[in-house]
């Protein structure tokens, strides 16, 4: 029996739900103001293979913005970082904390841009984002300044199940044009967003492959692509995702997590020690896979990397990184569903 603890599809969508309020629904189906960045991103609007509209900026250094639709019409911006390393190259996902433009010391996806260029260095693609009513993904006034939206319950659930689906859309067309390996995706995360790359992390794993062969071992999978988690300051509750029931399944999945805290932040510590309880896995065969590490600072969320401690935090995010996702042995495969040949 393997030492990871095996949990069914039946039991992901039980312990998955996002706790969306009927407001998402109605938010589904009114996409918002579109800013003065959109009407020019869809100026120059092209379609990826599988039809998605697509807009971006011309590559520099390997590093381009994108603007990625979501299914009920939000734009998130990004920026994506190429890999020189080719089709076997690990894959990350940056998010600062979504606490909305109106929140103390907001930071948008440009201050990633010194560890996303150290991760394109060390051979991996890194797409940093803006989710909704955060950073560039917010609708702007007739005189070009952000408006202070409010974000809402509905909204996190919606930044897992609607804008990293998106990003990760992205990220498998990268991976059909061999540009890198979707199966040694991470997710780097600070503040609040690491419940959603949590809750993420629990829908990728309870996708199921496509029915395109007589065995399930044969059959292309269709997720089980995050392989890593790394969480700075994470919030112990967000509202609109059910915590509980996401740490719970979160424990169970083959996944390594490292939480991160200022541990002279007394919420802070708190927190990271409330999510560290409820994903911990005793025995030290998870000792490197399953961490905590408390450092004796206030220091919050996206201020690891700033100042004294940036070069630390860098090396330490690539590190786990490159142990726990990079180096593993999961070569390209393609993951298009046979049915479609």
């Amino acid at each position: 029996m393997t030492i990871w603890k095996s949990v069914s599809v039946v039991a992901f969508l039980i312990t998955c739900q996002l706790a969306a309020s009927p407001s998402a629904h109605a938010q589904a189906k009114t996409p918002p103001a579109k800013n003065q960045k959109d009407a020019k991103a869809d100026s120059d609007s092209k379609k990826s293979p599988t039809g998605t509209p697509l807009s971006k900026s011309a590559a520099k250094d390997g590093v381009q913005d994108l603007v990625l639709p979501t299914p009920d019409g939000w734009q998130i911006h990004c920026t994506y970082y190429e890999s020189p390393a080719g089709r076997e190259s690990a894959c990350v996902i940056m998010l600062n904390s979504t606490d909305g433009v109106v929140a103390k010391d907001t930071r948008n996806r440009r201050f990633f841009q010194p560890t996303a260029v150290a991760l394109q260095k060390a051979g991996f693609a890194v797409v940093t984002a803006d989710l909704r009513k955060h950073g560039d993904s917010v609708p702007m006034s007739p005189t070009g300044e952000p408006l202070p939206v409010k974000i809402g319950p509905a909204d996190y659930a919606l930044m897992a199940s609607g804008d990293l689906e998106s990003i990760k859309a992205f990220l498998m067309e990268q991976h059909r044009t061999e540009k890198l390996n979707i199966r040694k995706l991470s997710i780097v995360a600070f503040g609040s967003s690491c419940m959603v790359a949590a809750a993420f992390t629990v829908e990728d794993w309870a996708k199921t492959p496509y029915p395109d062969a007589p065995t399930l071992d044969q059959r292309t999978p269709r997720g089980q692509d995050v392989r890593a988690l790394v969480m700075y300051s994470p919030n112990a509750s967000v509202k609109g995702i059910n915590t509980a029931g996401i740490l719970k399944t979160v424990k169970g999945l083959a996944v390594p997590i490292y939480v991160v805290a200022g541990g002279g932040n007394k919420t802070d510590k708190a927190d990271a020690e409330k999510v560290f309880k409820g994903i911990e896995l005793k025995g030290e065969q998870f000792k490197e896979s399953r961490k905590m590490l408390l450092t004796s600072t206030p220091t919050h969320a996206e201020a690891f990397l700033e100042g004294s401690l940036a070069a630390t935090t860098q090396k330490d995010i690539i590190d786990f990184l490159t142990k726990n996702a990079k180096d593993l042995e999961l070569p390209w495969r393609d993951r298009t569903d046979r049915r479609s040949k």
